[in-house]
C-alpha cells in the first residue's frame, strides 16, 4: 500500500514536469533517489613550515624566496604588507602552485630596500577552500647598494602621481669611462663592457628589483611569462627569471667571444648579435646581426667627395629569425637590398672596431628591430641609414623607407614614405622603433646631424640639437606618413640631446609615453660628436652628462609628468641609459 501511494506521487509530479512546470523525469528521480552527499575535500596538512630566505643567486639581491611543503593543497596564497621608515605602507599578493610533492618555492620580488615585510600565508585546495596558516612569516629587505662606480644616484626630479603611469619601469644602466673607446686601455674598456645593471623602478622612482651582470647589457625587452630578454656586449641574447637565474642563451656561432663551456646555443653562420632583441607571438625571436663585406672601391673619407678610393671590410646588418633551438628560419641581409654608398658621417668611427674588428667600417649600425604582425612588415631602425625600414616578412623585399629622400636611388627611392601633414622632422639616428598597432609606431629620435655627406649641407653641431620621441601613422598602400605625437617640436633650454641610445615606448593605460633620455651632453659648443679621431676638439665621450627616464602625455604640446635622474655626484664616470619597458610588477603579473 506504501509503495502505491509513492507510485501515485511520482505519477502526479511526472505529470506536472512534462506540462512543463518541472523537467521532465525530474520528479521520479528526486522520489525515488536519496541525495548523493558531496565528498569533502581534505584539509590541506603542512609537511615542512614555510621559510622565506634570501635568494641564493647574488645577481638579484632584492628578492627573497618562500618555501614549504603541503599535502592536499594545489596553490599558495601570500599577502606581503612592507613598511619603509618615512613612506607610505604597501601591500600586494602574490600566489604559486603547489608540485606534485607538495613543495612551494615562491619568488617574492618588488619591496624596496630596508624594508619590513610581513607575509601572511594560506593554502588552498582543490575546491578553492583556503587555509591561513596560524603564524606569519617576517623579512627585512638589505639596504641600498653605495653610490658611487657600481651603483647609480637615483633621484626622482618631478612626478604628477595623479597622471604617471601605473607599474614597473626597468632600464639597462650601463658606466662610461670618460674618454674616447679608441684610446683608452684594454683595462678602461673592461670597466665598460665588463659591467651592467638592469634596475627596476616604480611610480616613485624607488628602486624594487635590479639585476647585476658581468656584461655590458644593451636592449632588453619583456617576455609574457615574466621573464626578461637581454643582449648583451659579447654577441649573446640571454633569457632570465626574477630571480636571475639564467634559463637560456645564444651566441652568435662565428663570435669572437664565443665561449664553447657556457652552454649558450650557437647560432651557425653570423659573426654577431647586437642591440635589442624581440620576441614575436609564436615565440620565435628576431635579432640584429652585422656581418662584414669586403667592398672593392669603397671610401676613405666622409668629408670629401675626390679623396682616393680602396677596398674596405664593411660591417652591414642581416636581420635573422630564429627557433628556440638556435636555427635560422627567415633571414634578411642589407647587403642585398640597400646602397651600400649610401654612408653617414659616423661611416669611420671605431664601434667596431674596438668590438673586436680592427680596420672594420659602420655601414648601417642597426639597432632595432620590431615586427607589425598584422601586416607582415617587419621594421629595423637603422642609425647608419638616418632611416626606419619596412620589410615584407613574405618576400624580403622592401616595403616602405621613413626617413629623408636624401641619397636614396633607383628603385628604392620610390620606396621612400611621403610625409602627410605637419612634421617636425625625418628620423635621424632613430633608435628602436615599437608597433603600437597596424601602422602604427613610436620610436626614439637621437636627432644627429641632420645632413648626409657630400651634399653641402653642414651637420647640426652638437650644442644646437635635441632628441625627442615620435609616434608616426603609417599608410602602406597610400605609402605616406603622419606625425601624430612628438614629445618636443624644437630644442630649448632644457633639452636633451643623447647622440646614441635611448627608447620611446607608448604606455597603455594613461596613454603617456616612456622616454628614456640615454646621456644627455653638455651643451657646450667647445664639444664636438663628428669624429672621434679630432684631437683638435673634445669629443662627446670625453664630457660627463646625466641620464633621466621621463614621462610625457599624450597632448599636443606634450607636458611631462614625471622624470627620474641617474647621476654620479662625483662625476667621475658617467651613467648612461640603453633603454628599457614598462610592465605592471616586477614578475610580470597582473595586481
Amino acid at each position: 500500500m506504501r509503495r502505491a501511494r509513492i507510485l501515485h506521487k511520482a505519477g502526479f509530479l511526472g505529470i506536472f514536469a512534462c506540462l512543463g512546470l518541472l523537467p521532465c523525469g525530474s520528479a521520479v528521480h528526486a522520489a525515488t533517489s536519496a541525495p548523493a552527499k558531496q565528498a569533502a575535500s581534505p584539509v590541506p596538512v603542512i609537511v615542512v613550515q614555510p621559510a622565506i630566505v634570501a635568494n641564493s643567486n647574488p645577481a638579484v639581491p632584492l628578492a627573497a624566496v618562500v618555501t614549504l611543503q603541503a599535502r592536499n593543497a594545489i596553490a599558495v596564497d601570500v599577502s606581503v604588507q612592507e613598511r619603509l621608515a618615512g613612506r607610505p605602507d604597501r601591500s600586494w599578493r602574490v600566489s604559486a602552485p603547489v608540485a606534485s610533492d607538495g613543495s612551494v618555492s615562491l619568488p617574492i620580488v618588488g619591496f624596496r630596500h630596508s624594508s619590513d615585510l610581513t607575509l601572511t600565508i594560506a593554502l588552498r585546495n582543490a575546491k578553492g577552500t583556503m587555509t591561513p596558516l596560524p603564524n606569519n612569516l617576517a623579512y627585512r629587505a638589505p639596504a641600498a647598494p653605495d653610490v658611487g662606480l657600481n651603483w647609480p644616484r637615483i633621484d626622482t626630479d618631478e612626478i604628477d602621481r595623479t597622471r604617471v603611469e601605473p607599474g614597473i619601469t626597468f632600464v639597462s644602466v650601463r658606466r662610461n669611462f670618460l674618454e674616447r673607446g679608441s684610446l683608452m686601455t684594454p683595462r678602461q674598456r673592461d670597466f665598460q663592457r665588463k659591467f651592467g645593471l638592469i634596475i627596476a623602478l616604480n611610480e616613485d622612482g624607488e628602486v624594487v628589483w635590479y639585476y647585476r651582470s658581468p656584461q655590458r647589457i644593451a636592449g632588453i625587452q619583456s617576455m609574457p611569462d615574466g621573464r626578461i630578454l637581454m643582449t648583451l656586449a659579447d654577441q649573446r641574447t640571454r633569457i632570465i627569471d626574477v630571480l636571475g637565474n639564467v634559463k637560456r642563451e645564444y651566441v652568435a656561432g662565428q663570435s669572437l667571444d664565443r665561449d664553447p663551456s657556457s652552454g649558450a646555443i650557437p647560432i651557425d653562420g653570423i659573426q654577431t648579435i647586437h642591440h635589442e632583441p624581440y620576441l614575436t607571438k609564436q615565440g620565435t625571436f628576431i635579432a640584429m646581426s652585422a656581418n662584414a663585406r669586403r667592398i672593392d672601391n669603397y671610401y676613405t673619407s666622409v668629408t670629401d667627395p675626390n679623396a682616393p678610393r680602396k677596398a674596405q671590410m664593411v660591417m652591414g646588418d642581416a636581420i635573422i629569425e630564429y627557433d628556440a633551438n638556435g636555427k635560422i628560419l627567415w633571414k634578411w641581409d642589407s647587403f642585398d637590398h640597400l646602397d651600400p654608398m649610401r654612408v653617414h658621417f659616423h661611416l669611420f668611427q671605431p664601434y667596431w672596431m674596438t668590438r673586436g674588428f680592427p680596420g672594420h667600417l659602420d655601414w648601417t649600425h642597426g639597432n632595432g628591430v620590431s615586427y607589425d604582425e598584422k601586416n607582415g612588415t617587419i621594421i629595423v631602425s637603422l642609425k647608419q641609414m638616418d632611416a626606419i625600414v619596412g620589410i615584407s616578412r613574405k618576400s624580403g623585399e622592401v616595403k616602405w623607407i621613413y626617413g629623408d629622400p636624401t641619397g636614396w636611388n633607383g628603385a628604392l627611392a620610390a620606396k621612400v614614405l611621403k610625409p602627410k601633414g605637419p612634421f617636425v622632422r625625418y628620423p635621424f639616428s632613430p633608435h628602436h622603433p615599437h608597433i603600437d598597432g597596424p601602422g602604427l609606431m613610436t620610436y626614439y629620435d637621437n636627432g644627429m646631424f641632420q645632413a648626409f655627406p657630400f651634399t653641402g649641407k653642414p651637420p647640426v653641431p652638437q650644442h644646437q640639437n635635441f632628441s625627442r620621441a615620435a609616434r608616426i601613422r603609417i599608410d602602406e598602400k597610400a605609402m605616406t606618413f603622419e606625425e601624430i605625437w612628438t614629445s618636443e617640436t624644437e630644442g630649448t633650454k632644457e633639452s636633451c640631446y643623447n647622440w646614441a641610445m635611448g627608447e620611446a615606448e607608448h604606455l597603455p593605460q594613461t596613454g603617456n609615453t616612456m622616454l628614456i633620455r640615454a646621456n644627455c651632453t653638455p651643451a657646450d659648443p667647445t664639444v664636438s660628436d663628428f669624429n672621434e679621431y679630432d684631437l683638435s676638439k673634445r669629443f662627446v665621450d670625453e664630457t660627463y652628462g646625466d641620464a633621466f627616464v621621463d614621462q610625457y602625455n599624450n597632448n599636443s604640446p606634450a607636458q611631462r609628468v614625471a622624470r627620474y635622474r641617474f647621476s654620479n655626484p662625483d662625476q667621475i664616470t658617467s651613467w648612461t641609459l640603453y633603454g628599457g619597458f614598462h610592465r605592471a610588477s616586477v614578475d610580470g603579473k597582473s595586481r
